[in-house]
């Protein structure tokens, strides 16, 4: 950059030493004074070209905030955004330092709440969660340990990005795997005390896991695309808060039965939703290859 100013600086003699490190006969290079003096200059640009670009990011976030929550008397405006994962929602976009913030920049959030009534004979919880959001990948992990020929626990709720890992109790082999179109996975027969398989799940939806030793080995895992879920309670009721507003999809989920979806308009003011669910007898489990499995030994 110094030394493209200074071509423009000293002219066409400078512009052909600037293109081929040598200075024209007619010519001459500045000066060590003189390009210090320029450099000098060129630094104090910068740094006023990046507080230009401050304020108008600070203009941005001020007209962004504006269009979602300060026009008096209207609905708030829910822009369209890319991807959680790489762009931060205008929703959790923060507030300039210098800006007082207002009763409207606290109206950009809304509590879903309502009730689960759940037919048939219910074995797992019962979640709800948004799911037309997406957070970024977490990075944490869990465990569904293999114990007495059953995974404990059975059933699992986790953020997209989780690492699951199954460590081995008993004294015989295991062989953990998904069949689960959105992310099918086989951890292999390992025994007890040797390195657990891990899996990391980004799909969301349902993954049914089981084991290719033991028919009645099964478990549930839940990954939902957010930090916006809860269990719902003993009562069936629920509450979803701090959710921003606008139009939301929203889920619950048990294990075997097939997951409900509703549609509302969230305003700062709230919304409600209510779910009903069928819990079905389990299809007969499939081995990794999708046979049918041999029946189960006590012996096993």
């Amino acid at each position: 950059m110094i030394v493209a100013a200074a071509a423009c600086w000293w002219g066409g003699g400078a512009s052909s030493w600037a293109q081929s490190g040598k200075p024209r006969a007619s010519g001459r290079p500045p000066t060590a004074a003189e390009f210090a003096e320029l450099k000098q200059r060129v630094e104090q640009q910068n740094e006023l070209i990046m507080r230009l670009m401050r304020i108008e990011a600070d203009h941005y976030d001020i007209l962004l905030k504006w269009l979602q929550n300060g026009r008096p008397g209207q609905p708030p405006i829910v822009l369209p955004h890319a991807d959680a994962s790489t762009t931060t929602p205008p929703s959790t976009l923060p507030l300039p330092s210098d800006t007082t913030p207002s009763s409207a920049a606290h109206a950009k959030l809304g509590t879903i709440s309502g009730r689960v009534d759940v037919k048939g004979k219910p074995w797992g919880p019962i979640y709800v969660y948004v799911d037309n959001m997406k957070d970024p990948p977490v990075d944490r992990g869990v465990e569904i340990v293999q114990r007495d020929r059953s995974f404990v626990p059975n059933a699992l709720v986790v953020q997209r990005g989780t690492r699951v890992t199954f460590p081995n109790a008993d004294p015989f082999l295991h062989n953990v795997f998904s069949a689960t179109p959105a992310q099918p996975f086989d951890l292999g027969s390992y025994k007890q005390g040797e390195k657990a398989g891990t899996v990391r799940l980004f799909a969301p939806g349902v993954i049914e896991v089981l084991c290719n030793m033991h028919a009645r080995m099964r478990a549930n895992i839940l990954v939902v695309p957010n930090r916006h879920y809860a269990k719902v309670g003993a009562d069936g009721t629920f509450r979803l808060e701090n959710i921003p507003v606008g139009a939301r999809q929203v889920v619950a989920w048990t294990p075997d039965a097939r997951p409900a979806t509703q549609s509302v308009a969230l305003t700062p003011t709230g919304a409600s939703v209510g779910f009903a669910l069928q819990v079905e007898a389990a299809p007969p489990p499939l081995d990794k290859m999708g046979k049918p499995r041999a029946p189960y030994r006590s012996d096993e």
